[in-house]
């Protein structure tokens, strides 16, 4: 860590930063040299940064959601396969949260931008792809984008559901982050399960990691069409509490936790409920078509519903969708194999392009390419303060990676 700095008082910690638009998250860059390391006060930094522990998150630079209380943290890479390693964290803003067990897709789309601002890496004019070691999975990840004076492009004709207007699109390829949570494509060594409910009832559904780790159940197990909007799912507390058991008993089922009760709150992995194609209402009032995609998946998070659709998570529901058996395969009208994955969520569309290797055993599949295009941009760079006495006094429970064997705490 580089010698820290304090204000003309000695009240607050300052720190370089930047802000980027990855995809459709919002989050803050650092450079690993420049805050402090693991262990030694790094999650309590962090956890400030965004504003802690108010849930507004109005005392930093979070905006009280998901989707805005996102960090990466980047350094150059001492692999010889890799240009930069790279860990995500993610504060749960209602809870004294910082978790980083997963990777974001939104995010990692910022992290070449970020490399290449801050010198990490030089790249001659051209499109270019960065090797990203991604610390918190052990995996690998790809970011084929566009450069001009060693500075990510950022003005182009590509457009991503959720944001507005268009730009420069990086295409990010998870073809090898197989396993990113727990080491197996299928961690219950099925690609479908039956969980029978505390009810009585039995509810089939698919575990499947690869990039991220989701839950796929038939919407209709929790009473959804698909067509609701996102004002009606948040409202509904029934299926909250429906899918809270289902995220408990599948990570108990994965190994995650010992008792289904323990894993009612887990972040990762969250439920995705998938619905059949039909028309809907995007949040930004669009009308999509159900001739547009193939499926609909909408995330259900502790207490929300995802206002988009994470990008790991979209890898992670086309791998599920191109495997026979799973319930997003056995949910699809058109079963034939294709190059990419059509997929509806309450921001819109994404497509996913596909290319995979079957297995008679499950957990032996491979792919050849699986990714998605993203869009990203700096909106700002400059110092940021930090309380002292707020981070003296913050304790956060840190979630560290189920992935121990790749964890290095001296890698980033």
């Amino acid at each position: 860590m580089l010698t820290q700095q304090y204000d003309a008082n000695h009240e607050q910690l300052i720190c370089p930063v930047s802000i980027i638009r990855g995809g459709t998250s919002r989050g803050l860059y650092f450079h690993a040299d420049e805050i402090p390391a693991l262990g030694f006060g790094q999650a309590e930094f962090l956890a400030a940064a965004l504003g802690k522990p108010d849930s507004w998150e109005i005392d930093g630079l979070g905006g009280g959601q998901i989707v805005t209380s996102k960090i990466a943290i980047v350094k150059p890479s001492q692999r010889d396969d890799a240009d930069v390693d790279y860990m995500f964290v993610q504060v749960e803003p209602e809870a004294n949260v910082v978790d980083y067990n997963a990777n974001c897709g939104n995010i990692s789309s910022g992290v070449a931008l970020f490399a290449l601002d801050r010198g990490m890496i030089t790249l001659p004019d051209g499109e270019h792809t960065v090797r990203i070691w991604n610390t918190n999975t052990g995996k690998m990840l790809y970011a084929t984008l566009a450069v001009k004076n060693s500075r990510a492009i950022i003005a182009g004709d590509y457009h991503i559901s959720g944001i507005s207007g268009t730009g420069a699109k990086i295409f990010l390829d998870f073809r090898a982050t197989k396993g990113a949570i727990t080491g197996k494509l299928f961690p219950t060594g099925k690609v479908k399960d039956t969980i029978t409910m505390e009810d009585g009832s039995k509810v089939d559904c698919t575990v499947c990691d690869l990039a991220n780790m989701l839950i796929y159940i038939d919407s209709t197990v929790v009473g959804c069409t698909g067509s609701e909007s996102l004002a009606e799912l948040n409202a509904n507390k029934q299926m909250f509490q429906r899918c809270a058991e289902i995220r408990g008993k599948a990570a108990q089922l994965a190994g995650l936790v010992p008792r289904w009760q323990d894993g009612t709150q887990l972040l990762i992995p969250p439920v995705c409920v998938v619905s059949c194609p039909r028309d809907y209402t995007a949040s930004n009032g669009s009308l999509i078509k159900s001739s547009e995609c193939a499926l609909i998946g909408k995330v259900v998070l502790a207490d929300s519903i995802h206002p988009s659709f994470m990008g790991t998570g979209s890898c992670c529901f086309a791998a599920a969708a191109a495997v026979a058996g799973t319930i997003p395969h056995e949910m699809l009208v058109d079963k034939q194999k294709h190059s990419s994955f059509v997929f509806g969520h309450p921001g819109g569309t994404m497509e996913i392009e596909t290319g995979i290797l079957l297995n008679d055993d499950c957990n032996k599949i491979t792919f050849t390419r699986l990714g998605l295009g993203r869009t990203a941009r700096k909106i700002a760079d400059g110092s940021l303060y930090i309380s002292l006495a707020k981070l003296h006094d913050l304790k956060e429970k840190i979630v560290l990676p189920k992935q121990s064997r790749y964890w290095d705490s001296d890698s980033i």
